[in-house]
């Protein structure tokens, strides 16, 4: 039953598991959770809500790659907008027009068919420039989604339930100018399940809603003509997930692409990213970016839990740029495996783009402060290159100073505003020397009073040394209550305050 384990994602005991601590007999209990229900009940006054039995609407197309379905499409969702069931067959369907499904209230779509987009550079650029679909943090979406209880189900079989982009003719000659991101799912209390991503474009899916479970997700950005180190034909900025809504969990992910497999954003909350790999060039598992040009951004609770990361730059990622404002609190990476990275873990309140000079003046003195950041059970190897494709500048663009050679960890701080960041069980090694030291970049000046002795390795410029980490409680933890992703209460704010009341009576 969900919500009745002992422990959340996040370690936290369960409400239900402090009913287990008492000698409630079974009448007892009933007759406890019946008055919790009904005093929920009386507080909230919340009528039961009966559905209606959902209409079944078929998406027919053209069948023709020369033909136009947008309209098509747009139409159905229009006209089964609320308690439906929306069914795509086994075939092609054309999007050749942005499109915005909006107002979407119970639906599930049962998405069996294809979308694919133009070929055709010069119209997607023009469609992208003109639609009204809301734009997203970093482009504006071919797919505009929103609504309440939407869910979104793929084909089982890998020939169906994807999205092609067809993003190989923008790669070969490196455009970059008006890409669209692929999809904004913007729901309440939705999910996304077996869907294929195939060439994008660009970014793949932004999800700045909540209450949203994502499973068995598949991206396919890699060139088939081109290697991680070549600059012909590279996927720049593919990122298959940008979260920045709250209570989401990702769970199974395999991709191959140019940048994040998944980048948590301003504004998250709640996150959950489990049980994935990603291979050929992946910038990681990543926090960021935060606070450019000077912006307060925001992350907390966030767990990226069984990862495998083979050939990417990054395994475990942290980025803030300089100047940067607000913070990043609670963050976990956990279990990871890395095969043939250039580094392992990396943090940085320092981002900047280097191809456009030297880093810039911090005039303000901020920083996006870091709490409670957590890298746990991380091992693996390091490759001998320490950048992709994507290194276009001299220097490139993930340059930092010091950095000559593929190293396990690098910490790049802004003095003081990092806190409570600790590695424990770290084992990195070269890809040719199994028992070989890894090197590290870390300046001991820009840590915070103290921090040295629960960091877990020693903050230097050299090898890697692991360190014993010296038991602490942080103010966070003590502040934290119950901090899970995807935590749902169960009886209401009221009723859980009486519940607590019993409890402690009955104790």
């Amino acid at each position: 039953m969900p919500g009745v384990s002992q422990q959340s994602e996040f370690g936290c005991t369960s409400l239900l598991s402090a009913f287990a601590m008492t000698r409630i007999t079974s009448m007892s209990f009933r007759l406890l959770l019946v008055s919790l229900l009904s005093a929920s009940n009386a507080f909230a006054a919340t009528p039961y809500i009966t559905r209606a039995e959902p209409t079944e609407c078929l998406v027919t197309g053209a069948g023709n790659v020369t033909v136009d379905d947008s309209a098509t499409i747009l139409e159905t969702f229009k006209r089964c907008s609320t308690d439906s069931v929306i069914r795509f067959e086994q075939k092609n369907y054309t999007v050749h027009t942005p499109i915005a499904l909006t107002g979407l209230k119970n639906v599930k779509v049962l998405f069996y068919g294809n979308w694919l987009l133009p070929q055709d550079v010069a119209k997607v650029q023009s469609a992208i420039n003109a639609t009204q679909n809301p734009k997203s943090t970093y482009a504006t979406p071919w797919i505009y989604i929103d609504g309440t209880e939407v869910h979104i189900e793929g084909a089982t079989e890998k020939e169906f339930g994807g999205f092609y982009g067809f993003g190989e003719q923008w790669w070969h000659t490196g455009n970059r100018i008006l890409r669209p991101q692929l999809a904004t799912f913007n729901v309440t209390n939705g999910s996304l399940k077996n869907l294929k991503v195939i060439k994008p474009i660009a970014w793949g899916w932004n999800l700045p809603g909540k209450n949203i479970h994502v499973e068995n997700h598949f991206v396919d950005a890699k060139p088939d003509n081109a290697t991680r180190e070549d600059t012909k034909s590279f996927p720049f900025n593919t990122d298959g997930f940008n979260l920045s809504g709250k209570n989401i969990t990702v769970d199974g992910y395999y991709g191959h692409n140019g940048d994040d497999c998944v980048s948590v954003i301003s504004g998250a909350e709640d996150i959950v990213a489990k049980n994935g790999f990603c291979g050929f060039s992946s910038h990681g598992l990543s926090i960021g970016s935060l606070g450019r040009d000077g912006a307060e951004s925001t992350v907390k609770n966030v767990l990226f839990k069984n990862w495998t990361m083979d050939g990417a730059v990054y395994g475990a990622r942290f980025k803030s740029w300089t100047g940067g404002r607000g913070y990043a609190h609670n963050v976990t990476w956990e279990d990871i495996e890395l095969i043939d990275v250039s580094t392992g873990i990396f943090v940085t309140q320092n981002y900047y783009d280097q191809d456009k000079g030297a880093r810039p003046e911090n005039k303000n003195q901020t920083s996006t402060e870091l709490k409670t950041i957590t890298f746990k059970n991380i091992h693996g190897s390091l490759g001998s290159n320490w950048t992709d494709g994507t290194c276009l500048s001299d220097p490139c663009w993930n340059y930092v100073e010091g950095l000559d050679e593929p190293k396990a960890v690098i910490l790049d701080l802004y003095p003081g505003t990092a806190t409570d960041i600790s590695l424990q069980n770290i084992d990195i090694h070269p890809q040719d020397k199994p028992t070989g030291a890894a090197n590290v970049l870390c300046d001991p000046a820009a840590l915070s009073e103290g921090e040295d002795s629960v960091l877990g390795f020693k903050c230097q410029n050299g090898a890697f040394q692991a360190t014993d980490v010296t038991a602490r409680t942080s103010q966070a933890d003590n502040n934290s209550g119950c901090r899970s992703g995807n935590h749902i209460p169960l009886f209401g704010g009221m009723a859980a305050t009486l519940l607590g009341m019993l409890l402690v009576a009955l104790l």
